[in-house]
């Protein structure tokens, strides 16, 4: 009894009382300092979200929460979303502070096979041009305000990090300026940020090997010192992740519409592809991953987001027309391209400005196509004699190949002679064929009749039907050396080939149709002016 009565008087000793009382009058102190100069200290990390979503500053947007400046990376916290629309006769759109991307980015000018508006840069996920941390799965949200309509300002504040960002739209050409500008960088950022360039995998049409559809989507990838690269996603059957250093250039797009990025800055970006074929999504994404960090880094890029015009993409930018890939024939296939335009302008019609363009391809190869059937007929000529001399010489092969070609040289005939000059013709074809069925000019643009869009299929099927009349035609006037049993699969070929191409833009078939008319027509006089001569200097060889 004793003991409890000493242990509750030192309990309530006047000095442990002083004590408690001055712990309580310290803690309670600094939680009221704290309170004061941190408004949301010792709140429900939901709570703070909800304030500062809601509660922004008197003439200020809504921001982000305030972070401990002693750390160097923090994760954005989703903000209240601000809007910006912009719209005029060919482009609209609405930028988003959530990275700064541009959502509902709609080409006015055009519409699609439903009569719809083209859109660019489609995806649930991202906007286009968003800009986004390393690590992050969200972008960067931004402070935004309105300069001049489509004039755009933004800041958002990472640690101690501050970026800014300035997007400038230029109506002339439909395209984009931004700089973004990073205020004392902490080394965190050497993992990088991206920009980002998403969009939908559209459904690509017939897939049957005997109906293709011609449809598709890529990415493009320029790489510095010219090199380039295309990866079709449209048609993967897997998923696609690709990575490509020093990498300035990169672009999502169909075969007539395209959005792009090209990197201005000191430091060149890398550049990565990602596909995802189940869930319809594709994303192309800028990187810069910067070796050091300077007190203000400044990173320029230009965007251009439309139709793959090659005088717009020049506007531009002169990079930029590398966009629209004419592939490995493009030295002849770009030419080709400024004569067709020339042509309709013109005739002011894409239809017969194609017609044209055929006809004087077909006229420059002319002269070779002569040398071809000159060469031809003078080996169906021999054919009787080399025929002899194989049966003379079966068993001595260098006798034969000497006996053989002093024959062909005493007639005049050349074995290579028929190959060489379509050897020459096929990649001025090959560059036609990529130039009419990639020039943006030909979509939704009627012909004549029945052809109301000349990047579409012949609705009716006219032009594969002639196409496969024609080629049947051209094969029995041509002379050939064939056997019998050859001749007769090639008798199959036209009918092939107008199955492939039904499917195909009328544009292309219209190019094939005059194409191989022209060479019926060219065989019909050849085949008149080589068979008369010859048998006028038969007779006075023979009187000799």
């Amino acid at each position: 009894m004793q003991q409890q009565q000493n242990d509750n008087k030192s309990l309530f000793d006047p000095k442990t009382l002083i004590a408690i009382a001055a712990v309580a009058v310290v803690y309670f102190g600094w939680q009221t300092y704290l309170n004061k100069k941190y408004p949301n200290y010792n709140k429900p990390k939901t709570e703070v979200a909800q304030n500062t979503a809601t509660t922004p500053a008197p003439g200020a947007s809504p921001t982000t929460t305030p972070v401990d400046s002693k750390s160097e990376v923090v994760a954005p916290t989703t903000t209240q979303e601000q809007n910006f629309s912009f719209s005029n006769d060919k482009v609209a759109f609405t930028l988003t502070n959530h990275g700064m991307g541009l959502k509902d980015f709609t080409v006015n000018n055009y519409e699609d096979k439903e009569k719809n508006k083209i859109k660019l840069g489609v995806s649930n996920d991202y906007s286009l041009y968003a800009l986004r941390l390393a690590g992050q799965d969200k972008p960067l949200d931004f402070n935004v305000t309105e300069q001049a309509p489509g004039h755009y300002i933004g800041t958002a504040q990472v640690g101690t990090m501050t970026v800014k960002r300035d997007l400038q739209f230029d109506a002339a050409n439909s395209s984009f300026k931004s700089t973004i500008t990073l205020t004392n960088p902490t080394e965190e950022i050497k993992k990088g940020f991206s920009i980002l360039l998403p969009e939908t995998i559209h459904a690509s049409g017939s897939k049957s090997f005997l109906f293709p559809s011609y449809t598709h989507q890529d990415f493009f990838v320029g790489h510095n010192g010219g090199k380039t690269e295309t990866v079709n996603f449209s048609g993967a059957k897997e998923n696609l992740d690709k990575a490509f250093e020093n990498s300035p250039l990169i672009s999502v797009g169909s075969q007539y519409f395209t959005t792009v990025a090209l990197d201005k800055s000191q430091i060149t970006p890398e550049a990565k592809v990602t596909a995802n074929v189940a869930d319809k999504k594709a994303l192309a994404e800028m990187t810069y991953k910067p070796v050091q960090t300077a007190p203000e880094m400044v990173f320029s890029q230009v965007f251009y987001a439309g139709p793959k015009s090659i005088d717009i993409l020049k506007s531009v930018d002169p990079e930029l027309a590398s966009v629209i890939d004419l592939g490995f024939f493009g030295m002849i296939g770009r030419p080709l391209l400024y004569i067709m335009k020339a042509f309709h302008g013109l005739v002011g019609n894409w239809g017969f400005a194609i017609i044209m363009l055929t006809l004087m391809v077909r006229l420059c190869v002319l002269p070779f196509n002569l040398m071809s059937a000159k060469s031809m007929k003078a080996m169906q000529k021999v054919q009787p004699e080399i025929a002899a001399l194989r049966e003379k010489y079966k068993d001595d092969a260098m006798r034969l190949n000497q006996e053989m070609m002093a024959v062909m040289k005493q007639h005049g005939a050349n074995p290579v002679g028929g190959c060489l000059p379509m050897l020459i013709q096929i990649p001025v074809f090959f560059a036609l064929y990529r130039v009419i069925g990639s020039s943006v000019e030909l979509y939704n643009s009627p012909f004549i009749g029945w052809i109301h869009d000349l990047s579409a299929h012949d609705p009716f099927y006219v032009l594969p039907v002639l196409m496969a009349v024609f080629m049947f035609i051209q094969q029995k006037i041509t002379p050939s050396t064939m056997d019998p049993t050859q001749a007769k699969i090639m008798l199959f070929l036209p009918l092939v080939f107008s199955v492939f191409m039904l499917q195909l833009p009328a544009g292309l078939t219209l190019y094939m149709v005059v194409s191989t008319l022209f060479g019926i027509i060219q065989q019909y006089f050849i085949m008149r002016d080589t068979s008369k001569p010859a048998p006028v200097k038969a007779k006075k060889t023979a009187k000799a």
